[in-house]
């Protein structure tokens, strides 16, 4: 199929100054036929120029952040091939400067134990002083440092064990792409509920080891606080000619690595790396998780956007796990739950009928024997996308706890048995 040939800019895939979203805009495709998902598929492998902010798949919408020196051949190439589409961000910089965090304060000078407060976004600092905050202040949890990240940030987990040794564990894993704020500030709100408010519910720490990385991807996450609001991949270098830095690190892992949905052009949002495991913060947490013992019984990776509840296995089509079915209702029951919070709704799906992805960190966690595996894709559906206003993490909050209760409560269940 013949597609248009699109100027390589490499914009948003290159190390420079204060990176300016001035111009762009996000076009939204209607509900895309087989034939036209394959042709943007291609196009976003063939091509850096443009930013898919969703996947191109049969059946739903695609969002296209577009600079505007493309805007006409973009729109142009949409529409003589039959695919409508509207404008879903007008203005992209405008968005970014609407919803940029507050200066951070200290929070000894305020007289708190920390300073998350999900009012709004946060340093990665900020995130390691709270869950230093929580071990601190409870005699049964810990901070284990897994590593450092490539630019030399410390990658800690906030090890919650009052169970104590032979109890099921779990694994949250946060942030994994930069550019997720939501996904740290939820996993962030969920840790909090799931610690301070431990007498609602005992048996989640009486009965469970919990494990959380609050930030899986520390230079990516801070880049875009500083650079590049809207950067994805790691920051290694990668020797690109071009000066492209960065692998995506959810398509780094060592379960069929490489194999669909990546790219081996080192200037690409889904650079999936020369080989599996080449992200040192990727090696970290795989050799910190391949230490817990028992395997943990859930994995949970935290996303965003699309509102979608996914489980594995995402390398194709097809492809599930022996338990696929309980995993599934248990995404089903989740969903349902989450939707009685706030009439939010959440689409439970396989990963791979989404689009097939290989080398993510949640089919690797289902690979090594972990029961229950999910990646949860939060707020919104497509009015904000990446950037979302902080006036929603609370909300997102409320309604993932819901969602959250039920699969601990599955795992409760089956642990007993």
């Amino acid at each position: 199929m013949k597609l248009l040939i699109l100027p390589l800019l490499c914009l948003a895939s290159q190390a420079q100054a204060k990176t300016s979203y001035d111009g762009y805009q996000v076009l939204r495709t209607s509900p895309l036929t087989g034939e036209a998902s394959s042709m943007l598929r291609e196009l976003q492998m063939s091509t850096n120029s443009i930013d898919f902010w969703s996947e191109p798949m049969t059946g739903r919408p695609a969002d296209i952040n577009t600079p505007p020196e493309l805007l006409d051949s973009v729109k142009q190439m949409l529409a003589s091939k039959g695919i409508e589409f509207t404008t879903m961000v007008e203005d992209v910089e405008k968005l970014i400067q609407d919803t940029r965090p507050k200066e951070e304060t200290d929070a000894k000078s305020s007289g708190k134990r920390y300073t998350m407060d999900w009012d709004d976004y946060y340093s990665l600092d900020t995130l390691n002083e709270f869950i230093q905050a929580l071990a601190d202040a409870n005699d049964f949890a810990s901070i284990i440092n897994i590593g450092k990240s490539y630019e030399g940030r410390d990658m800690n987990v906030l090890a919650i064990t009052k169970a104590g040794p032979g109890a099921p564990n779990v694994f949250l894993e946060a942030g994994i792409h930069a550019r997720e704020w939501i996904s740290p500030a939820v996993a962030a709100y969920i840790v909090r509920a799931l610690v301070e408010d431990n007498a609602d519910h005992p048996d989640y720490l009486d009965k469970i080891n919990w494990y959380y990385l609050p930030s899986a991807n520390p230079d990516g996450y801070e880049y875009t606080r500083s650079d590049d609001r809207l950067w994805r991949k790691t920051r290694s270098d990668t020797g690109s000619a071009a000066g492209c830095k960065g692998v995506d690190p959810n398509r780094n892992w060592g379960f069929h690595f490489g194999e669909t949905g990546v790219s081996f052009d080192k200037c690409s949002e889904v650079y999936c790396g020369e080989e599996a495991f080449s992200e040192i913060e990727m090696k970290n947490i795989r050799d910190f998780v391949l230490t817990l013992e028992p395997v943990p019984v859930l994995g949970w990776c935290f996303h965003s956007y699309s509102q979608l509840w996914l489980w594995p296995y995402g390398y194709d089509y097809g492809a599930y796990p022996e338990n696929y079915k309980e995993i599934q209702q248990l995404a089903i029951d989740a969903s349902d739950a989450l939707y009685q919070v706030h009439g939010t709704v959440f689409d439970p799906i396989n990963s791979a009928d989404l689009y097939p992805a290989a080398g993510a960190s949640d089919d690797w966690y289902k690979s090594i024997g972990m029961r229950f595996v999910f990646t949860t894709e939060l707020r919104d559906t497509g009015r904000y996308g990446f950037v979302l206003p902080k006036d929603q993490i609370i909300p997102s909050g409320e309604e993932m706890w819901a969602g959250f209760e039920t699969v601990v409560n599955k795992v409760l269940e089956v642990s007993q048995k």
